[in-house]
């Protein structure tokens, strides 16, 4: 009895990986984008997007003290600096029923995959 719910358990603990191995690709026709793949890749294995869009993802702020010599006294200014990343959003149309797919690239590599509502 305890080597079939040893089983059953390891079973389920197998499935379970094997899902969260695959959470973040997406299947277009007989091939497979996934996360790492470049745009070019992509492009290859699915075609053109529906949708492109891009945005600058804030990654640090700096804040630089300049100093103004104002008489005798000190005055110091603090210049704030942002820096960000350019992320290159591609939205797929999977087909009818499915959820429509997001692929957000950084740096030219596709770095994560999201779902949105259901395609109509």
């Amino acid at each position: 009895m305890k080597k079939y719910v040893r089983a059953i358990v390891g079973i389920a603990i197998c499935s379970t990986l094997s899902s969260i191995t695959y959470a973040e690709s997406l299947r277009c026709k007989t091939k497979l984008a996934q996360v790492g793949d470049t745009k070019s890749e992509v492009l290859d294995k699915c075609g053109d997007p529906v949708v492109t869009d891009n945005f600058c993802q804030p990654i640090a702020t700096a804040t630089q003290p300049q100093g103004i010599q104002n008489g005798n006294n000190n005055v110091q200014n603090n210049i704030a600096i942002a820096t960000c990343e350019n992320i290159d959003i591609w939205t797929y149309n999977p087909g009818k029923g499915k959820f429509m797919t997001h692929l957000y690239f950084a740096r030219g590599q596709l770095q994560s995959i999201r779902y949105g509502e259901r395609a109509k």
